[in-house]
């Protein structure tokens, strides 16, 4: 082990500033492993994807999150869930990452996805379809643990905060096997 922080990049698949998936990844922000530090980017200045924009080259929002990529270890994706799908600007953003056409920083980055629902389901759905995409951007996704924090409405108070235990630890120890994840994929 490097005397290095891992870094990893945050992202949540909201743009609402009080989401709950907002809220989970700040907690993860706040009580990761002492060896990491996770910072937290939002996706609200990046453009729609549109492949004529992209010609004369990635808009400078787009080339500021590529950049934050391409510096990160690793991608922490915490998703809501929209119709049981992917929120649309995260796949907005996924797609201008892992274009080919000005570079795809995605292709070999360890990702690790969750995400938190009112619903009893938590987001299974959506979780499967940003998997997929980050797959087929060639991400190194890890696919356990699998953490769907259903009925999070439950799990925060008044204030915003996290106060359901059992969700603070699920997400140290996802945190903690992510950090081993990108370690593993760093020896390959």
């Amino acid at each position: 082990m490097s005397n290095q922080k891992m870094k990893v990049l945050g992202i949540s698949g909201s743009l609402r500033k009080d989401s709950y998936n907002r809220i989970i990844l700040r907690e993860m922000a706040q009580e990761h492993p002492e060896e990491m530090d996770v910072s937290i980017y939002h996706l609200k200045h990046i453009p729609l994807f549109n492949a004529d924009v992209e010609e004369n080259g990635d808009p400078e929002a787009v080339e500021d999150f590529k950049e934050a990529i391409r510096e990160a270890d690793g991608l922490l994706i915490v998703t809501p869930e929209y119709s049981h799908g992917m929120p649309g600007v995260l796949k907005n953003a996924l797609d201008w990452a892992s274009s080919m056409t000005n570079e795809n920083v995605i292709n070999g980055k360890p990702a690790f996805v969750l995400g938190s629902s009112p619903s009893m389901l938590g987001t299974a759905f959506s979780q499967a379809q940003v998997k997929q995409a980050l797959a087929a951007a060639g991400a190194l996704v890890l696919q356990q643990p699998e953490l769907y924090i259903g009925q999070v409405t439950k799990k925060v108070d008044e204030t915003g905060d996290l106060t359901d235990e059992g969700t603070k630890k699920a997400l140290r120890q996802s945190l903690d096997d992510f950090y081993e994840w990108i370690e593993t994929m760093k020896k390959r």
